[in-house]
C-alpha cells in the first residue's frame, strides 16, 4: 500500500461559474450542478441551459473517468461515465494521471477517512466548504492498479444493489400509501 496525496496522482481543478455565461442565442449544455452529485456515486438532475460555446474551456467539460467531488459538505463524489458534461463552480473536477483506477479513487474519497480530513482541513468555517487546495492534500491510501481495479468493481456491484434495493423500498412506500388512500375513499 502507497500513502499518496491526491494532487501527486490526479489534476485537480474546479468547474464553470456558468451563470456568468448564459446566452439566449447559445448552445444548450446539460450542467452538472450540486443537486446532480448524489450519495452513492449517483449522477442525474442536471440543469439544461444555454451557454456561449467560447466561454467554455476544455477542462471544464467532463470526460469519462473523471471524478466529481461536491465541495461543500457533505462532499458527494461521484465517477463520471460520460463526457460533455459542463462542470458548475464549487464542484472539484478530479482528473487522474494513467495507472489509477477512477471507480475505486472515486469510492475511497467517500470513505470516512477522507471525509475526516475534509472535516479537520475545513473545521474553522461556519459551513464545511474544501478548497481545491485542501482537496488536493488529501491523503490516500492506495493499492496496487490490479486490486484498485477488482475493489473499485466491487464496490460498484454493491452501489448497483442499494440502489436497486432503494428504489424496491420506494415502491413498498408508495404501495402502501396507495392501499390507504383507496381505503379512505371506500370509508367515504
Amino acid at each position: 500500500m502507497n500513502k499518496v496525496r491526491l494532487a501527486q496522482i490526479a489534476e485537480v481543478q474546479t468547474g464553470l461559474s456558468y451563470r456568468r455565461y448564459l446566452s439566449e442565442d447559445g448552445e444548450n449544455f446539460n450542467v452538472v450542478v450540486q443537486r446532480s452529485i448524489k450519495k452513492d456515486g449517483i449522477l442525474e438532475d442536471f440543469e439544461q441551459v444555454k451557454l456561449n460555446p467560447l466561454n467554455i474551456k476544455p477542462h471544464h467539460l467532463t470526460y469519462p473517468g473523471d471524478i466529481l467531488m461536491k465541495m461543500p459538505y457533505p462532499y458527494d463524489v461521484v465517477c463520471v461515465g460520460q463526457g460533455g458534461l459542463v462542470v458548475s463552480d464549487r464542484i472539484a473536477i478530479i482528473r487522474l494521471n494513467d495507472g489509477f483506477d477512477p471507480s475505486f479513487i472515486a469510492h475511497l474519497l467517500t470513505n470516512a477517512h477522507i471525509k475526516k480530513q475534509l472535516y479537520e482541513l475545513s473545521s474553522t468555517e461556519r459551513i464545511s466548504h474544501a478548497s481545491l487546495k485542501q482537496i488536493k492534500e488529501l491523503e490516500l491510501v492506495l493499492p496496487d492498479y490490479e486490486t484498485q481495479i477488482r475493489y473499485g468493481e466491487l464496490l460498484d456491484t454493491i452501489n448497483e444493489k442499494i440502489d436497486e434495493d432503494l428504489k424496491v423500498v420506494e415502491y413498498d412506500r408508495r404501495l402502501k400509501e396507495g392501499i390507504l388512500n383507496r381505503l379512505w375513499e371506500e370509508g367515504r
